[in-house]
């Protein structure tokens, strides 16, 4: 293994890509290992904590992108919609009712499991579990952008939309926690730009360093 190529594209994964190259397509077979990588990655106890929209859909794809919001223009005054979820592919995290679907399988992977089953889950308890099943969707995400990143895909996470509206369109039962855009570079344009307002162009920051105690 190329630990320089895996480098570089730990360092293109960092960048968030806000335009996309709609006039091609991403390949089946990288998709399905994309969704590979985000559906055998780690999780609590191998708990499948939550579930994975897959959307190429293009009219899916705007509907969602229309309910989302996060940067404001301080030129107009007005939040601008997150264009990274304008990609050729779109994931939408879903966070799974596991507790309630448990009963197929064949052993009782934690206490919470216990005590569900017996009609005392406390505020702890069912705090430890949102806890758990966010920590899953944060590391299937990572999963994703790297794998993406690899295979020289742009992404783009966004957390800032209408989650109610979102599992509407994606026909979700539960709520969306994680928007993930992947999908083809705009080589014509600065990644920064706006896919579909391209004189709004987002900030930037660099990566703050994290330390690192090394124990030896």
């Amino acid at each position: 293994m190329d630990h320089t190529e895996v480098k570089k594209a730990i360092i293109r994964s960092q960048h968030c890509q806000r335009n996309w190259d709609l006039q091609k397509q991403i390949p089946k077979d990288d998709i399905d290992l994309i969704i590979h990588s985000v559906t055998n990655c780690p999780s609590k106890q191998n708990i499948s904590f939550y579930k994975v929209h897959a959307i190429t859909n293009r009219q899916v794809i705007e509907n969602i992108h229309d309910n989302t919001s996060g940067f404001l223009n301080y030129e107009t005054g007005k939040n601008e919609t997150n264009s990274q979820v304008l990609a050729n592919l779109v994931l939408a995290f879903e966070v799974e009712d596991y507790m309630s679907r448990h009963t197929t399988d064949t052993v009782h992977r934690n206490d919470e499991m216990w005590a569900y089953d017996d009609g005392k889950l406390t505020a702890a308890q069912k705090k430890s579990l949102e806890k758990d099943a966010h920590m899953a969707i944060g590391i299937a995400a990572g999963y994703a952008n790297l794998i993406s990143s690899m295979l020289n895909y742009g992404t783009g996470c966004c957390a800032c939309f209408d989650a109610d509206e979102v599992a509407t369109v994606v026909g979700a039962k539960n709520p969306i926690k994680l928007l993930m855009g992947i999908g083809i570079k705009d080589e014509t344009r600065p990644r920064r730009e706006h896919h579909t307002k391209p004189e709004f162009v987002f900030p930037t920051k660099s990566k703050q360093e994290i330390q690192v105690n090394f124990i030896n």
